[in-house]
């Protein structure tokens, strides 16, 4: 096996107009190949490396998901059990419908939100933070804004669409985040310490960014207008308050950390030692498409052609269309500020890369590094 080309591929981006990048390539469990370009602190000289502190953003919802499923593994949860029944605030849904002459009304949920359509993200939920019910709790409880109170409060507000009607990218995880703190007695940092960080050796690893963490990589933003990045506000603000900890976008951590979850993941949940966060079964499950022709519709993002979405997860589903080397059953999930996770059991292969830069260029980024990482094996 030869990375040059994945190198170049690296080299490529920092020189023009991501600041610093890193990854890091698993086959079989074990690391075989790591790499970093540019910077982590361009003003102060500071080089990206593997070990760079960064907000891990949507890349976090794999692990979220796969938190979660440890406890549907113990029979504590069904996917088809109703969020109601965990959150009571949930048990009498509207749906804020628009009418032919373009006037809205609520009409009653036809059916509940169920705990797959949170992995799913077909609940008819969105990523407005400003939805009154939530606005009201989040002003009552700042600044610890706990998370199952926020949640809780979200069930209150009318969904955007019917549940199950379509795919739509929002919140979802965060009240997947709350459904695992309920049902597992810890909050989501801790428990994911337990079920997956502690396992898989992932000693850098945490939900937080309330507080911005010490040595954490700079944070860029990039401007459009002026062609450039520059240091922007190095909070995560998806993260609502002190004991807010977001499923679907609160994970702080490094490219070796989380190529060690890829890593596992891609050998359908264990490391080469043996140390098992998931069962086969549970894995091939989260990677299986669960949308339908009509939810696939809604899952139109330029970088997810040929894919379809499983629990949590980006699956592919037609290679042809995804003009990808990747089997199917390929899977993965990105993030705001430029991660990439890619995840193959058939091949027992992984890839975590990330830079740190919001405005993260993702639709050139990512399946560039997907179809260079294929032509680097033998």
């Amino acid at each position: 096996m030869d990375f040059q080309k994945l190198k170049n591929l690296m080299d490529s981006f920092t020189a023009w107009r991501i600041p610093g990048c890193a990854a890091a390539v698993y086959l079989h469990g074990e690391p075989i190949f790591e790499y970093s370009s540019g910077y982590a602190d361009k003003e102060n000289g500071i080089k990206m490396s593997g070990d760079s502190l960064l907000y891990m953003y949507s890349a976090s919802k794999p692990v979220t998901c796969a938190a979660a499923l440890t406890l549907w593994e113990k029979g504590e949860f069904l996917l088809n059990d109703p969020v109601y029944k965990y959150m009571p605030e949930w048990s009498d849904m509207k749906v804020l419908h628009r009418r032919e002459d373009g006037t809205e009304a609520l009409v009653p949920a036809e059916r509940p939100v169920t705990i797959g359509d949170l992995f799913a993200m077909t609940s008819g939920l969105d990523y407005s933070t400003d939805r009154p019910s939530l606005k009201k709790a989040r002003e009552r409880t700042y600044p610890r804004c706990n998370t199952v109170e926020l949640m809780r409060a979200v069930g209150k507000d009318p969904l955007i669409f019917q549940p199950g009607e379509r795919w739509n990218y929002g919140i979802s995880h965060d009240v997947l985040g709350a459904i695992i703190e309920i049902i597992s007695g810890y909050s989501l940092k801790d428990y994911a310490k337990k079920a997956v960080f502690e396992p898989l050796g992932m000693d850098k690893s945490f939900y937080g960014g309330w507080e911005i963490p010490e040595g954490l990589a700079v944070q860029y933003q990039f401007i459009d207008e002026k062609d450039a990045y520059v240091p922007t506000d190095q909070r995560n603000t998806f993260v609502m308050g002190s004991d807010f900890y977001s499923g679907g976008a609160g994970i702080v951590s490094t490219v070796k950390d989380m190529a060690k979850f890829a890593g596992a993941m891609s050998m359908k949940g264990k490391t080469p030692d043996g140390e098992r966060i998931l069962a086969p079964s549970t894995v091939e499950l989260m990677r299986t498409n669960r949308l339908s022709q009509k939810q696939l519709s809604a899952f139109d993002w330029d970088t997810l052609m040929g894919y379809g979405y499983g629990l949590g997860v980006r699956t592919m589903i037609n290679r042809a269309a995804a003009g990808s080397p990747s089997p199917n059953g390929e899977f993965g999930w990105t993030g705001a500020a430029g991660a990439y996770m890619l995840i193959d059991p058939e091949n027992e292969l992984s890839l975590f890369y990330a830079h740190h830069m919001l405005n993260n260029q993702e639709a050139y980024t990512a399946n560039r590094l997907r179809n260079v990482l294929y032509s680097c094996l033998d």
